[in-house]
């Protein structure tokens, strides 16, 4: 009984609300990332007509401290009401929002319930305020998923050859196994395997950008080719850790 009566207490968290959908006649239910407790989906309970308790606090992108409850066992928390910190409006915009999207579905799709990751609340909200700041750059683009990637404790490894460790060479081809998420030199790459052929400087454009500012990081000038390469080669390494590819990614080609 007494750790019931402790799981129940009420708490408050700085969040993120990464999705919502209506649920039966009033409610709905929420999927948001917190500062301190990871990604937890709740309840809120006559959400759909509330005026007071979560009035303009549960579209996607929507800054809020929330309080809620956490029920014994498996399953939804309780939300009880949210404190707006920053609306969505700025992501309105098509481009932004579809962008904007793409980040909130990584971060939902990378993360698990009641599982908190440090450091992911602070890229996301970061990521956010860049966003509504500027455009999404291809450099801004890697740099979220790169640092996602390593805060989730699946940082790869970019400038030394996987296989005999050597270090790549100025201008060098590089080749990317997608089955593993490993990087080769000419001399330790496997023949017979399907891999991405890149060059050392998509992997050294791509180690530039781990650990800047978004914002800065927006600012990186990529080439054409390392941003193709950068692409496809980010796009490798997070699909064997997504349980399923984003889809937001079709509302962004969408509108290329």
């Amino acid at each position: 009984m007494v750790s019931c009566f402790v799981m129940s207490l009420s708490r408050a968290s700085e969040a993120i609300i990464l999705k919502s959908r209506l649920y039966a006649e009033s409610d709905k239910i929420v999927t948001f990332i917190t500062l301190d407790g990871g990604k937890l989906t709740g309840i809120a309970k006559g959400a759909k007509n509330s005026r007071r308790r979560f009035a303009n606090c549960l579209d996607p992108f929507t800054r809020v401290r929330v309080h809620y409850k956490v029920r014994p066992g498996p399953g939804l928390v309780f939300m009880e009401s949210c404190d707006l910190l920053q609306t969505a409006r700025e992501l309105a915009d098509p481009v932004k929002f579809a962008y904007g999207s793409y980040l909130l579905e990584l971060v939902d799709l990378l993360t698990e319930e009641a599982h908190p990751i440090e450091g992911v609340f602070n890229l996301l909200h970061e990521a956010i305020v860049a966003l509504i700041g500027g455009p999404a750059t291809a450099a801004f683009l890697r740099a979220f998923e790169m640092q996602l990637l390593c805060d989730a404790g699946y940082e790869p490894q970019l400038l030394n050859c996987n296989r005999c460790q050597n270090p790549f060479a100025v201008d060098e081809p590089v080749y990317l196994d997608p089955t593993e998420g490993s990087l080769a030199c000419a001399r330790c790459r496997q023949p017979g395997l399907s891999l991405l052929s890149g060059s050392s400087a998509t992997a050294h454009a791509l180690e530039s950008v781990k650990r800047l500012p978004l914002a800065a990081a927006r600012q990186q000038g990529f080439e054409r080719q390392v941003a193709q390469e950068a692409a496809q080669w980010m796009g490798c390494f997070l699909a064997l850790h997504l349980p399923r590819p984003p889809r937001s990614l079709k509302l962004i080609h969408s509108l290329a």
